[in-house]
C-alpha cells in the first residue's frame, strides 16, 4: 500500500483522543457551527426585511412590507419568494444558510475518509485518513459560493431601517402605529385570514419614519396578484397533516439506525453512499427547526389565549432571540415546551455529528466479536480494522438513539399541546398584529414609547400592573372586536365562533319574556 495521508496508523485505538477528534469529529463539529451562526444571522435579515423595505422613499406595497412573512414560511423556498419581490438581502443570507447548515456538513461527512478501502484493508496494516478530492472540491465550492453571498449582504445591508429602537414582540409593532391613521386600514379585519387583509391593503403604499408608521400614496389600479391562503390558521408544520408524517419520519429514522449499524445488507447502502444518514439526520434538523421556528412565534399569542397574561407578554420575542440562549431563556420565562423545543433544534445538530459513525458493522463492537476476540477471526471481523474504537462506537451510537427517542417524545407532546387552533388566522406578519390591536384600548399606553427598547418598554408597561389577553372585547368605537386588549375583556375566543352573533344585547329584543 502506498502510504501517506493527513494521520497514519494501524488501528483507530491508537491516536489520541485529540487526533481521533480532529478525524473524525472535529470538521463536522465546526461546519454545524458555521451553519448555526448563519441561521441566527438569517434570522434577522428576514425578520427585520419588512422595516427595510418601509423605510424607502417612496415606501413599499403592503405585500411587500406589512403582509411579508418569512420567518413561519418554508425555509427552502424562502429564496423564491425573496426573488419574486426582488428583496434580495433574503435571498444572499437565506441561500447561505442553506448551504452553509444543510449542504456543507452532508458533503463534508463524505470528503474525509479512511484509506486504503475496506476490501483492501489488513488488521495489522497501515491506514491513513484522506481527503477525497470530488467531496472536498464541493465543499470548497460552496463555501466560496456561501462566501460570496455574504459579502453581497454586507453590501445589501448598507441601507436605512427607518427604526431607532429593535422592535420586538407585539408591543414593538403596536409603538409604531400610534401616531398615524394607518389602523383605520384594518377596519373590519379582525378575524380575517391573511389573504383578505392583503386584498384590502394592497390599494396603499406605506411607509415607516421614525420608528412610526405612515401611510403612503394610494394605489388606484393595483395589480398585485393576491394568492389564496387556506383559513387554517396554524402554521403548515404546526397542523397534524404535516406533524403525523414527520413523528413517522423520526420513528422510521429511529428504527434505521440499528438496521444500517447491525444488518450486513443494509451496512452495504451506508458504506456505498457514506453521507446518507448524514443527510437524513440534515432533513430531520430542517424540520425540526421549522416546528421551533412556529412554537416561539406562537407562544406570546398561546399565553394571551389564555387570559390574563402579564405585561412582558406583549415584549416576549422569542423570534429574536440566539437559538444556543433560548432555552435558557424560556426556561427563566417558566415556559417549558418552548424549552424543551429549542434544546431539541440543539440536539438535533448533536445528531449531524453522531450519526457519521453510522458506516460500520456494529456486530465487531459487540462483547466477544471483533477485534481477535474469537479465534480465527479474519481480518473483516476485526473492529480494529474499522475506523471507529469501542468507545466511540458505542457512544456514538448510544447518544444517536437517545437524542431521536428525545425528539419523537417532544414532538408528540409538542403536537398534543400547540396543534389546536386557538387564532382566527396565521401570524407572522405584521399586518396580522395590527388587525388584532386596531381597536384596542391599551393603544394609549404605546404613545411615545417608539423609541423604547424592549426592556424599557417592559417596565413602562409593567407599571400600571394591567393583564391582557386574546379575545372579544368592546373596541374604541363602540363595537365589539376580537383581538387584544386590556383584561378584563368581553369573552374568550374560540376558533371558528363568532361571540358577536351569539352575544344577546340589552335592546335586541322587545320584551323580557324573550328572554
Amino acid at each position: 500500500m502506498k502510504r501517506g495521508g493527513l494521520v497514519q496508523f494501524k488501528k483507530a485505538g491508537d491516536l489520541t483522543m485529540t487526533q481521533y477528534f480532529t478525524w473524525k469529529y472535529a470538521p463536522i463539529v465546526f461546519f454545524i457551527f458555521y451553519g448555526i451562526l448563519w441561521q441566527m444571522t438569517d434570522f434577522e435579515v428576514k425578520r427585520l426585511e419588512p422595516f427595510y423595505q418601509l423605510s424607502k422613499k417612496t415606501g413599499a406595497t403592503a405585500g411587500e412590507s406589512l403582509n411579508m412573512d418569512y420567518l413561519t414560511f418554508m425555509s427552502w423556498l424562502v429564496p423564491l419568494r425573496a426573488l419574486r419581490h426582488k428583496q434580495y438581502a433574503v435571498i444572499y443570507s437565506s441561500l447561505s444558510t442553506l448551504i452553509a447548515s444543510s449542504l456543507v456538513p452532508v458533503l463534508q461527512s463524505a470528503s474525509i475518509e479512511m484509506y486504503p478501502p475496506k476490501s483492501e484493508r489488513e488488521a495489522d496494516g497501515w491506514k491513513s485518513v484522506r481527503v477525497d478530492p470530488p467531496w472536498s472540491r464541493a465543499v470548497s465550492g460552496c463555501l466560496v459560493l456561501v462566501a460570496f453571498c455574504g459579502a453581497a449582504l454586507m453590501y445589501a445591508m448598507r441601507r436605512k431601517s427607518g427604526l431607532q429602537s429593535d422592535p420586538k414582540g407585539i408591543a414593538g409593532i403596536a409603538a409604531m402605529a400610534t401616531k398615524s391613521h394607518i389602523l383605520a386600514d384594518f377596519h373590519g379585519l379582525d378575524t380575517a385570514p391573511l389573504n383578505k387583509i392583503h386584498k384590502q391593503l394592497r390599494h396603499r403604499r406605506y411607509i415607516l419614519h421614525k420608528s412610526s408608521l405612515w401611510q403612503g400614496e394610494y394605489i388606484r389600479n393595483s395589480k398585485e396578484r393576491i394568492h389564496e391562503h387556506g383559513t387554517d390558521p396554524r402554521p403548515l408544520m404546526m397542523r397534524l397533516r404535516a406533524g403525523v408524517p414527520f413523528i413517522v419520519f423520526l420513528i422510521a429514522f429511529t428504527a434505521l439506525v440499528p438496521i444500517f449499524m447491525f444488518f450486513d445488507p443494509a451496512g452495504i447502502i451506508t458504506e456505498k453512499v457514506p453521507f446518507l444518514m448524514t443527510g437524513l439526520a440534515t432533513i430531520i434538523r430542517i424540520l425540526w427547526n421549522t416546528m421551533n421556528c412556529d412554537i416561539r412565534m406562537l407562544q406570546p399569542f398561546f399565553i394571551l389565549a389564555k387570559r390574563h397574561a402579564p405585561a412582558k407578554t406583549l415584549t416576549l420575542d422569542y423570534a429574536g432571540t440566539n437559538p444556543l440562549y433560548l432555552p435558557f431563556k424560556s426556561m427563566l420565562n417558566g415556559h417549558y415546551l418552548v424549552m424543551l423545543v429549542a434544546f431539541g433544534s440543539i440536539l438535533a445538530e448533536i445528531l449531524t455529528v453522531c450519526v457519521s459513525s453510522i458506516n460500520v458493522d456494529g456486530k465487531k463492537f459487540m462483547p466477544g466479536h471483533g477485534g481477535g476476540d474469537v479465534k480465527g477471526d479474519d481480518d473483516e471481523d476485526d473492529r480494529y480494522n474499522t475506523e471507529q474504537t469501542f468507545r466511540s462506537f458505542w457512544s456514538s451510537f448510544a447518544l444517536t438513539m437517545l437524542i431521536l427517542l428525545y425528539l419523537i417524545f417532544i414532538a408528540i407532546v409538542t403536537y398534543a399541546k400547540r396543534s389546536h387552533k386557538f387564532m382566527p388566522r396565521q401570524i407572522g406578519t405584521m399586518a396580522s398584529v395590527l388587525a388584532f390591536i386596531h381597536q384596542s384600548h391599551m393603544l394609549v399606553d404605546f404613545v411615545d414609547t417608539e423609541k423604547f427598547d424592549s426592556s424599557k418598554m417592559t417596565k413602562h408597561l409593567e407599571k400600571s400592573g394591567k393583564t391582557y389577553a386574546l379575545g372579544w372585547f368592546n373596541g374604541r368605537d363602540g363595537d365589539d372586536h376580537l383581538g387584544i386588549d386590556v383584561e378584563p375583556i368581553l369573552s374568550e375566543y374560540k376558533y371558528g365562533v363568532d361571540w358577536t352573533e351569539s352575544r344577546l344585547r340589552m335592546g335586541q329584543v322587545g320584551q323580557w319574556e324573550h328572554f
